[in-house]
């Protein structure tokens, strides 16, 4: 598993590259070894993650009937969620890569967004912390996620398109890729798996 001087560098990176400067290419590493190194990005979101699990637990307990409990399995559900979520989006792109001519930017691309989840998923977890510690506080943590979800969406598209060398058109097509199957699949889980409180 990365230090956290690594993890700090990749992220310096990142930074470079959503800023249009090619001087982030230096700082991540697209070998190999260093795309599967990019999945342990997982374990650095976790801390994050977690807070947004005990704010959905909170959430959930509010509004469903007096009495009901929950227990690990609850919390293995939202993992498998967030799980299938984040990989979907990386397998639809390695399937359509070479039909669509962009196989060459696959490795950038999964190493760049597996990357990006780090920082993103610190950023989200502010809006699920306030709810958790200021009860009552939806109206304004739901005006931070958006705020959040906005500047996500603008920090992953422009680094698709330095990734794919400034091809605005498949940046956009990648960007959405990455986010509409991950919504679709995540909704569709947490209806599965009675994620979502029924009042």
């Amino acid at each position: 598993m990365p230090l956290l001087d690594e993890v700090l560098a990749y992220i310096r990176g990142l930074w470079l590259l959503a800023q249009g400067n090619e001087e982030g290419f230096r700082w991540l590493d697209f070998s190999e070894s260093g795309l599967w190194r990019s999945f342990t990005s997982m374990l650095w979101c976790l801390p994050a993650i977690a807070v947004t699990w005990a704010s959905w637990r909170l959430y959930y307990l509010s509004v469903m009937p007096d009495g009901t409990t929950i227990g690990v399995g609850f919390i293995f559900k939202l993992l498998v969620v967030d799980l299938v979520s984040w990989l979907l989006p990386l397998v639809l792109i390695a399937i359509l890569s070479r039909p669509l001519g962009f196989a060459g930017a696959v490795v950038p691309i999964v190493v760049t967004t597996n990357w990006l989840s780090v920082p993103l998923s610190y950023a989200m977890a502010l809006p699920a912390a306030i709810r958790v510690v200021i009860p009552g506080s939806q109206g304004l943590t739901s005006f931070i996620w958006l705020t959040l979800l906005v500047i996500s969406v603008a920090v992953l598209f422009r680094l698709l398109r330095m990734v794919t060398g400034n091809q605005t058109l498949l940046a956009s097509a990648l960007t959405a890729l990455f986010l509409l199957p991950s919504m679709m699949i995540g909704d569709l889980l947490q209806r599965f798996f009675g994620l979502i409180p029924t009042s």
